[in-house]
């Protein structure tokens, strides 16, 4: 008999555990992607809720490429990169232009707007 308590209880355990998942990862924010392709961003224009997190993709190739802040209320630059992924987090709202310092005519437009 005893054994029954403890498995109603590991379970009862689990189950609530399983229930708070959704609650911790709710404030874990957003994800989107832009992919870093030979020559351009895509896509080239994006709007965001500040906040959101923007995983870079370079679609692996022979050329190296970046993202950089040519004008923005906040200034990054990422790695210099033939493949692989990269992350930044928006906290500051306005318009950012990117671009690849390997590539200048290589931009993209992106607002971060207010939650």
């Amino acid at each position: 008999m005893r054994f029954r308590h403890v498995t109603a209880a590991l379970a009862a355990l689990a189950l609530a555990a399983v229930a708070a998942l959704p609650a911790a990862t709710a404030g874990a924010g957003k994800v989107t992607t832009v992919k870093v392709a030979n020559g351009f961003y895509t896509p080239g224009a994006k709007t965001i809720e500040q906040g959101t997190k923007v995983r870079f993709k370079w679609i692996a190739g022979f050329d190296l490429h970046n993202v950089t802040v040519q004008s923005g209320p906040a200034r990054f630059r990422s790695p210099t990169q033939a493949a692989g992924t990269w992350s930044h987090k928006f906290t500051k709202r306005g318009r950012y232009v990117l671009y690849c310092t390997e590539h200048e005519d290589m931009t993209m437009k992106l607002t971060v707007k207010k939650r």
